[in-house]
């Protein structure tokens, strides 16, 4: 009966050991559920969006980027660096097998080489003999180690890893939607730009007309001299306005050169094309599972994930850790002239440990392991919730720029109608060319004003694309 007590008292700490981990509350994070947002089954926004601008200049200027930005190529490693984790963790599950080779080789002085050979025994004088003798010792040995995953330990430890993996894996997605959205918001203010640069060169050849008919009517004592003052002020005004224009298109290529991975001269002779129609988006679609949709929710997501793992995997500290090592392998030994003998070593050593008193290392670990999923927690939540803005804002931006855009079309017609009927008025001989020239330049800012309208729904149109995750789905 005493003989179980050894076993007794064993099982008895393996189950003291096991309970010593805090009780903790994880932090709550909010779902889909919580949000009261419908599920989707497939994002209503295409993966690859701004081809539906139908631009060809601007497809390439997006694939050039997505293929030579350094922000992706660091994305990139950070990806092998978190892939290599994974793979390191998977290996702690797995059996570990080493090749082990040792020996050793002693000289013993001989009888003769001794201070006081009288002393040495008869057995020693066998061994040594008069000269001492060599000896050799060989070992060669094949060992294995293998650590059950009883509790779990290596499983979370892996999970945590892969979860991290796939962290970074959504954030390259979200790091190629930013980067599209980048590039075409650049090529879209050069489009605008050169759009404005137009209408103003215009309406300083219109000035300049005008300049003509002042001169004109001045000669004729029908306008005082002074009136050609403020009509040069506007060949000033208009000349400061292109050389700016100038400027800003030279920096808004220089920029859109770096975006794309290129020297700043790089497109100093590309030109974009004319801007069209923004596409009208499913704003109907939007509004389902937006947590499915953007990858920096998702890497968040997975993040928390890795988090929820590297908590329980603490836990598991707690418990025995268990190892199996086993050997085998041949050694010889050699001792001068006696016979030498080799040998087979075969072995099976089962282990077991158990943390008893650690002075509260592994509390103060787990206790870290649970704050930082909390903290994680808080910041996924967070972004949760600057998401909801963020989608909530592009859709009334985008809803106020169409307004905004319909609005200006009709201001732009009226404008061109007044033009038309004042070239007409002009022709008949019912007004002055003056008027007639007024009335195109109010048509010409019109014309500027529809742009820069357009250009707002553009930008508008590129957020709730970046908002809404631009066609983004999360692995299930």
């Amino acid at each position: 009966m005493f003989k179980r007590f050894p076993l007794f008292f064993l099982c008895a700490a393996l189950f003291s050991g096991c309970a010593t981990h805090p009780k903790h509350t994880p932090a709550a994070v909010e779902t889909a559920e919580t949000l009261g947002l419908p599920a989707s089954s497939q994002p209503p926004i295409a993966p690859q969006w701004w081809r539906a601008l139908n631009d060809a200049k601007l497809d390439g200027l997006i694939d050039t980027a997505l293929a030579r930005s350094p922000d992706l190529a660091a994305a990139q490693a950070r990806l092998r660096q978190a892939q290599a984790g994974a793979d390191l963790a998977d290996s702690q599950r797995g059996v570990k097998i080493g090749l082990g080779l040792s020996g050793a080789l002693l000289h013993r002085d001989g009888v003769n080489e001794r201070e006081k050979p009288e002393l040495i025994s008869d057995l020693e004088k066998r061994l040594l003999g008069d000269h001492g003798t060599n000896i050799t010792y060989e070992s060669l040995q094949l060992q294995g180690q293998w650590s059950p995953d009883v509790f779990g330990k290596y499983k979370h430890q892996l999970e945590a890893a892969l979860g991290q993996q796939r962290a970074v894996e959504y954030e390259i997605a979200q790091t190629r939607l930013l980067l599209a959205q980048g590039v075409a918001t650049y090529y879209r203010q050069w489009q605008l730009l050169l759009e404005t640069r137009q209408r103003v060169a215009q309406r300083a050849q219109l000035n300049r007309e005008r300049e003509q008919v002042v001169r004109e009517l001045i000669r004729a004592g029908q306008l005082a001299p002074s009136k050609l003052y403020a009509v040069q002020q506007g060949n000033s005004r208009f000349q400061a306005a292109l050389s700016d224009l100038d400027g800003n298109i030279a920096q808004v290529r220089h920029a859109l050169a770096a975006l794309t991975g290129q020297p700043a001269q790089a497109l100093d002779t590309f030109t974009p094309n004319p801007a069209t129609t923004t596409p009208a988006p499913p704003v109907s679609q939007l509004t389902a599972d937006l947590l499915g949709k953007r990858p920096d929710l998702a890497a968040q997501r997975e993040a928390l994930t890795a988090r929820r793992h590297l908590v329980a995997s603490a836990k598991t500290e707690f418990y025995p850790n268990i190892t199996i090592k086993a050997l085998a392998g041949l050694s010889n030994v050699e001792i001068g002239n006696l016979p030498h003998s080799s040998s087979f070593l075969a072995g099976l050593l089962p282990s077991v440990s158990l943390p008893i008193f650690t002075s509260g290392a592994l509390r103060a670990n787990l206790s870290r392991k649970e704050a930082e999923f909390d903290e994680q927690a808080a910041r996924y939540n967070k972004n949760v919730y600057t998401a909801l803005r963020e989608a909530a804002d592009a859709l009334t931006q985008y809803e106020t720029a169409a307004a905004a855009v319909r609005d200006q079309t009709e201001m732009t017609a009226l404008a061109r109608k007044n033009a038309a009927a004042a070239q007409s008025r002009y022709r008949a001989g019912l007004d002055n060319k003056l008027d007639w020239l007024a009335a195109q330049d109010e048509t010409l800012q019109n014309e500027a004003q529809l742009a820069q309208a357009q250009a707002k729904l553009f930008t508008a149109w590129l957020a709730l694309n970046t908002a809404f995750g631009g066609g983004f789905a999360a692995d299930k």
